[in-house]
């Protein structure tokens, strides 16, 4: 699994600021469903999952993963949702990070100029 750099994988840190699609930021169920068709497509397992619906708004959602882990906190009175990954998985460039960044920007409705992302490699 790792390589001989001694890489432990990549972590994706994300800001989406400007998003239109507030109601998807108060909607766990619906985060949730996002979460777990990126995990499909992407072949993480998924070993456990909490949430929390804040009152009156908000929600923060962790997955466990076999792999590492995601995570989602959302602040939809500033239009603001952070994100992370973490996997050890090796992959030969920031592709597959970069179209889940994109995924989401196209979900939450989010504005790319004002959102930001950075990929970081973990090394051992």
């Amino acid at each position: 699994m790792f390589q001989d750099f001694g890489s432990s994988g990549k972590h994706m840190i994300c800001d989406f600021k400007g998003i239109q699609n507030n109601i998807l930021l108060n909607s766990c169920d619906g985060l949730k469903s996002i979460l777990k068709n990126i995990c499909i497509q992407y072949d993480f397992q998924i070993l456990n999952e909490v949430e929390h619906q804040f009152t009156p708004q908000g929600c923060s959602i962790l997955f466990l993963l076999s792999e590492s882990h995601l995570s989602i906190h959302t602040f939809p009175e500033k239009n603001h949702m952070s994100f992370d990954i973490y996997t050890c998985r090796q992959y030969n460039n920031n592709d597959e990070y970069n179209k889940i960044y994109t995924h989401l920007i196209e979900m939450l409705q989010a504005s790319p100029n004002q959102s930001t992302c950075n990929i970081i490699d973990r090394y051992f």
